[in-house]
């Protein structure tokens, strides 16, 4: 199915001021394409404006908005000062787009923010554990250790962004990035991208790291996986261990300790000295993780495919559609001892135990985002903690031409899951796991009812175009938060042509 394009032939500003929540989330992939309409106000309370926006290439229209005073923040929950504990036991750790990180205990959920905590930083890229029980968190300022009771924090190295996290024996910390992967061991180590991948298979791009129980260090590139031994890589890439190029992105280690690479073609598993590859009869966009169950499963998780198992050689693709699993975008997972599988998604926390569905979400737990990152399984926790029951919210507003006047009968939707620059269903948010939709009435107004509580991406159809009413372009993508039981204003969105 071709792509349709969501994009803006006018722009969008504030009339007046209102009070709204908004979040901004980081989304570098969408930088060339997608062209944001301003959303009619600022972050609700004490929030700062949203960030001046770039000229975008096309369409040509003007963005007006508000001068901001200073970097915007997310929305953080009010939470006391979450109580130590001597050492981590029956404990599962989230990161979050934007809302810290969330542990789970027999006592229920905890959140560490930068409010709350020694947390430097609430933007969340990747997690681990070590062998000592650590928690590692990777965020935009570095890295933060938590051992139970305190917080350490390991300035960033020669990177940008963390893509995934290893801790080995000796308790060196590993950090795949953009042009490499580094080692802290007191002092930062930084190993080029070159030195993991040649000729046609060199790429930049390193995706995931592992330490296998040998204890050798295993790393895969885009088109390329090494291993790292005795101060010496060795390569496996086209030519050398795979009979053609192949776009590697993660990978994980089977109950024996053999090296498992997640591809577009499937699997390949490292075993006396070769890879053995097991195809799936799907092509596999990106596989954004991998783990083994103590049965010998294998799960990987997609950015736009659900989940797949497979079990001796048979694959099974598990979406939205067709079971509980809450979204089909998946950013991280992990098997505990008791095989139960957890799913990082972009629409809650989803936990498969006894082949059934447990989803957390904002609107049935203490979540504060359900757009999870990462997941990191510390110590069982035997019983999940019952979903709570909260009440619905809703979402109005009313849309304006440039000279005042209502633009009436008009298509708006909201959905819980970021919008790039195409979408794929009827209409944006049609092939979402959770979307409601509205028609402006004869003044303009719209509203959406029976709101479950959560952030969501607003929508509106223009003449035959559809286009993203969010905040900036390129860099963030807004979303306007929807209390229990409350009403969020959007209130009056100017289109100025």
């Amino acid at each position: 199915m071709m792509p349709k394009v969501l994009y803006i032939s006018a722009s969008f500003f504030c009339d007046k001021e209102v009070q709204m929540n908004t979040r901004f989330i980081p989304i570098l992939a969408m930088l060339s394409a997608i062209v944001l309409a301003s959303l009619a106000c600022q972050a609700g309370g004490n929030q700062p404006a949203p960030a001046t926006p770039t000229q975008a290439s096309e369409p040509t229209a003007t963005q007006e908005t508000t001068k901001p005073t200073s970097t915007p923040r997310p929305t953080q929950p009010a939470n006391e000062q979450p109580p130590t504990t001597a050492a981590f036991s029956n404990l599962a750790c989230f990161g979050t787009t934007d809302q810290g990180i969330v542990c789970l205990t027999e006592q229920g959920w905890q959140i560490y923010n930068t409010q709350n905590s020694q947390l430097e930083n609430d933007y969340i890229n990747a997690l681990a554990t070590c062998p000592n029980g650590t928690l590692v968190a990777a965020h935009y300022d570095g890295i933060s250790l938590f051992d139970g009771k305190e917080w350490e924090s390991i300035p960033r190295g020669n990177y940008t962004t963390a893509n995934a996290l290893a801790c080995d024996q000796q308790g060196n910390l590993w950090v795949a990035h953009f042009r490499g992967v580094s080692r802290y061991d007191g002092n930062w180590t930084q190993f080029n991208a070159s030195e993991l991948a040649t000729g046609t298979s060199a790429s930049d791009l390193v995706y995931d790291v592992g330490i296998a129980p040998d204890g050798k260090v295993w790393v895969v590139t885009s088109n390329s996986v090494a291993s790292f031994e005795d101060n010496a890589w060795t390569i496996y890439q086209e030519g050398q261990g795979f009979d053609k190029k192949m776009f590697f992105k993660s990978l994980t280690f089977d109950t024996e300790g053999h090296p498992i690479v997640a591809h577009n073609d499937g699997i390949s598993t490292f075993k006396d000295g070769k890879w053995t590859i097991t195809k799936s009869s799907d092509f596999l966009s990106s596989a954004e993780d991998i783990a083994v169950d103590a049965q010998g499963r294998i799960w990987i998780g997609t950015i736009t495919q659900g989940l797949y198992m497979i079990e001796k050689g048979k694959w099974k693709n598990l979406t939205f559609q067709n079971s509980d699993l809450s979204s089909n975008s998946i950013n991280n997972l992990s098997v505990d001892s008791q095989g139960r599988v957890w799913v990082a998604t972009e629409y809650g926390l989803s936990v498969l135990t006894n082949d059934s569905w447990v989803v957390f979400r904002m609107d049935n737990s203490d979540l504060p985002v359900n757009d999870i990152r990462g997941v990191a399984i510390l110590a069982d926790i035997p019983s999940l903690p019952a979903l709570q029951e909260k009440p619905t919210g809703s979402i109005t507003g009313q849309v304006k031409n440039e000279d005042g006047t209502p633009i009436a009968n008009s298509d708006v939707e909201i959905c819980v899951e970021i919008l790039g620059s195409t979408y794929f269903g009827a209409t944006p948010c049609s092939d979402q796991p959770f979307y409601l939709t509205s028609k402006t009435d004869e003044q303009g107004k719209f509203s959406f009812e029976n709101v479950p509580p959560g952030y969501y991406t607003l929508v509106m159809k223009i003449g035959d175009q559809w286009a993203q009413l969010t905040g900036n372009i390129g860099f963030v993508s807004e979303q306007v938060l929807v209390n229990p039981g409350k009403t969020t204003e959007v209130g009056d969105i100017t289109i100025k042509k």
